[in-house]
């Protein structure tokens, strides 16, 4: 047969860098793209109310964030 019986496979952590889009003006990441055809791309913050093209994308390592929570966890 093409699957095995018995043990169940473990799911597999998050791997790889993701990004996150931030205001300029407060830096929240609670931000949502508004579709505008001719003006080109249009962000809205909903904790500043700032609407513009401009927005801050951060970069960060998932594997990384990872290890440094695994750290940082008190001994039991």
């Amino acid at each position: 047969m093409w699957f095995r019986k018995g043990k169940k496979q473990k799911a597999e952590k998050p791997v790889g860098k993701k990004s996150v889009k931030r205001c300029p003006q407060c830096g929240s990441s609670d931000i949502i793209y508004e579709n505008a055809l001719v003006t080109g791309y249009k962000y809205h913050c909903k904790n500043c109310d700032y609407i513009g093209a401009l927005v801050l994308e951060e970069d960060y390592d998932v594997d990384e964030i990872l290890k440094e929570e695994e750290g940082k966890k008190p001994p039991t």
